[in-house]
């Protein structure tokens, strides 16, 4: 999944958290990404890969006569042994299959076990049903903003966020860009591309909870 963004002035996305590798790479223009309390200059040909939940910044200074453009890449198929975390692999299911009703029953029921159980294994990670079904969505909202433009209304339908939330609120709260902006930055859609995630869903560890 390929998406292209193209800013004419000083732009920055906050708090990217990619359940699956993210290759950034830059084409023109300055574009600056900040992770782990350092920022690097993205060089064109030698494109940055963030490791799947590393929180990262993206920055691109452009100008009207100069424009800063970089492409991001989701890599959905996972590299190297896959992760036994609930945790992560519940965040890869939501961002692959975002429409979905995800809640501790219907996760319970796949895994065999009990909703408590979910919630349980979650805690002990560190996490929250809610929060990570929550970025993993807005995530997606990213993705499917640059690539289609979509409005609010479809794009709630896509992302499976509830009907009478706001999710512009919640997308600036969290991204810090308004989706309006966001749609702007990915007006060059001729040049993107964006493969079929439903070809891909990650599965769940074989083991089931304790």
């Amino acid at each position: 999944m390929r998406v292209q963004l193209q800013a004419a002035s000083h732009v920055q996305l906050s708090h990217l958290l990619p359940a699956f590798p993210l290759v950034i790479a830059a084409t023109r223009g300055k574009t600056l990404v900040r992770r782990r309390g350092f920022e690097r200059l993205v060089v064109p040909g030698q494109p940055v890969v963030v490791a799947p939940f590393e929180a990262v910044d993206l920055h691109l200074d452009g100008g009207a006569v100069q424009p800063a453009c970089c492409s991001l890449e989701i890599q959905l198929q996972p590299a190297g042994a896959p992760s036994v975390s609930l945790h992560h692999r519940l965040s890869q299911r939501v961002f692959v299959q975002p429409q979905h009703t995800w809640s501790a029953a219907s996760i319970a029921d796949l895994l065999r076990a009990s909703p408590t159980q979910v919630r349980r294994t979650l805690f002990s990670e560190g996490a929250a049903l809610t929060e990570l079904c929550r970025a993993q969505r807005l995530m997606r909202a990213l993705f499917e903003v640059l690539h289609e433009g979509v409005g609010a209304e479809e794009l709630k339908r896509r992302i499976g966020w509830p009907p009478r939330s706001d999710l512009e609120a919640a997308f600036y709260d969290w991204v810090g860009l308004s989706l309006h902006t966001l749609r702007r930055l990915g007006s060059g859609r001729t040049a993107v591309h964006s493969a079929r995630t439903e070809a891909f869903v990650p599965q769940w560890p074989e083991q089931q909870l304790a």
